[in-house]
């Protein structure tokens, strides 16, 4: 990528018809406001209190669904950024609004975390209640944990640490029936942790789409359905007026272009600017625009 894409690199105009580009911020967390899930990245409540002197809007949009809404907003706090509940969103939250706005009745079969089934229940919702369990190598305890009697309606997929083969097998029974909506949140191909790239949500959620032959409706990132979904949240009118911020290209970066916003990729969450740069991008995950770390908006002008 060329170095006139570093927000660094800009002269003063530049930097000045940058900031004016944009009335409404997404912004990741996870790698840009703290690394590590609880770590604050130093600076960065400086960037977003920056832009919001300047007369930004910034929402969170996150794909962590295993941190309750109530639990994220107070790690906010002790970043020193004060986030109201409707700037800060997530699976949990964007899927129950959907549901909501289907009259969405009938039991949901739900693989995510057990945050994320306590907020579909508070919002009013069934969820099955299922105990984990092993299947020891018996063709009965197989069948029996894939098919049952439950009349699902939806399934949902989110991060589930304990999901199974058997669990993965039954989704697709029921998603058999046409009329069983198919539901995805987080949908990361990969996953930051403990200083590696691992194995996302994204990854099941593929696999049971390609058994079934059908596609979920993700409502996380990088899925179009959430970006519909923001847009009539948000007022949207002219995506191009609407910035995405954060450390993923598989997962922000796309998410932004797919929706129209510009793209501001943030190096410090898991990538160094000679990593970056040795990296063949194609059209749809190369950002608009580069910066070292949040921080570093600080004052830009």
């Amino acid at each position: 990528m060329s170095n006139k894409n570093y927000i660094a690199n800009l002269s003063y105009v530049q930097k000045r018809d940058f900031l004016n580009s944009f009335d409404l911020v997404f912004c990741d967390c996870d790698g840009v406001i703290w690394h590590n899930l609880f770590d604050p990245i130093p600076g960065a409540s400086d960037a977003i209190a920056y832009l919001r002197a300047k007369g930004k809007q910034v929402v969170f949009v996150t794909n962590n669904s295993i941190m309750s809404t109530a639990d994220q907003l107070k790690k906010f706090s002790k970043c020193n950024i004060i986030v109201k509940e409707h700037e800060l969103i997530h699976p949990a939250k964007t899927i129950s609004n959907y549901l909501k706005n289907l009259g969405f009745e009938g039991l949901i079969l739900c693989f995510a975390s057990s945050i994320f089934k306590q907020h579909l229940r508070e919002n009013g919702f069934e969820v099955v209640e299922e105990k984990e369990r092993l299947i020891d190598g018996s063709v009965l305890d197989l069948r029996n944990a894939i098919y049952n009697k439950d009349p699902i309606k939806a399934v949902i997929i989110d991060i589930d640490f304990n999901l199974t083969a058997w669990k993965l097998m039954r989704a697709q029974v029921h998603l058999k029936n046409p009329e069983c909506l198919f539901i995805a949140g987080a949908a990361d191909p990969r996953i930051p942790f403990g200083g590696n790239e691992l194995l996302g949500p994204g990854a099941y959620i593929r696999l049971v789409e390609e058994a079934n032959q059908r596609k979920a409706k993700v409502f996380g990132k990088p899925g179009a359905e959430l970006g519909e979904l923001l847009k009539v949240m948000f007022n949207i009118k002219d995506p191009q007026r609407v910035l995405m911020v954060g450390d993923s290209l598989k997962s922000d970066i796309i998410f932004g272009k797919n929706c129209g916003f510009q793209t501001l990729f943030v190096l410090a969450g898991n990538m160094e600017q000679s990593e970056f740069e040795a990296l063949q991008l194609n059209k749809m995950d190369r950002p608009d625009f580069v910066i070292e770390k949040l921080s570093d908006l600080s004052n830009l002008l």
